[in-house]
């Protein structure tokens, strides 16, 4: 199955989110992911922690409706925090790497930062365009060599009829796993990591 076809169909397992609210007023929605890459010994068996963090400036993802405002908004459980990190780890055990607790024998970190979640809606006839967008903010530390890079990914689906929040939460889905596979793919990212960094320390 080429990746391209996964996400066409990855929404269905991988990243169906679980919709938690009623009536008008907020909405919490559980977005799950999953890194999609090809499965090698690039990492070579080096151990990294996997740090994550949420930090959007608001936790609003977007309109429940973005036909009625009236019904509220959605937001994302804090949970995806935990999510982003289970994706990553998973995702570098993907690639020969191993995800370790932080200790002095591991000089090697990856902090992920969630700095967007949202999605957009354009009302049309018989139902609206929904646009989801997903920026991450990775920082990986070697020995005290640091690299920084943004990772994003949007998706763009037209939506039919009036109950589309369950194709929302679908839609982060996706698009979420979008960018993680993104990150964990990106050799530039993977080959910083797994080089051998030699600090200069002073003797006397």
């Amino acid at each position: 199955m080429t990746r391209e076809a996964f996400f066409r169909v990855v929404p269905v397992f991988a990243c169906l989110a679980a919709v938690l609210c009623s009536g008008c007023g907020t909405c919490r929605v559980n977005v799950a992911c999953r890194a999609v890459v090809e499965k090698e010994e690039a990492g070579r068996g080096v151990q990294v922690v996997v740090k994550a963090a949420d930090t959007r400036p608001d936790p609003v993802v977007g309109q429940r409706d973005p036909g009625m405002k009236m019904l509220g908004t959605v937001e994302v459980d804090p949970s995806v925090v935990q999510t982003l990190q289970t994706a990553v780890s998973r995702g570098l055990s993907d690639k020969g790497f191993v995800p370790s607790p932080a200790s002095p024998a591991v000089v090697r970190t990856l902090t992920v930062e969630l700095t967007r979640l949202a999605y957009t809606g354009t009302p049309r006839m018989g139902g609206l365009t929904a646009e989801a967008r997903v920026v991450i903010l990775a920082r990986a530390d070697n020995n005290g060599e640091t690299l920084e890079k943004t990772y994003d990914a949007t998706t763009q689906w037209k939506l039919s009829g009036s109950n589309v929040e369950p194709d929302f939460d679908r839609l982060l889905g996706q698009t979420f796993s979008k960018a993680v596979s993104k990150m964990v793919g990106d050799y530039d990212l993977l080959n910083f990591l797994v080089k051998t960094v030699l600090r200069t320390r002073d003797l006397n």
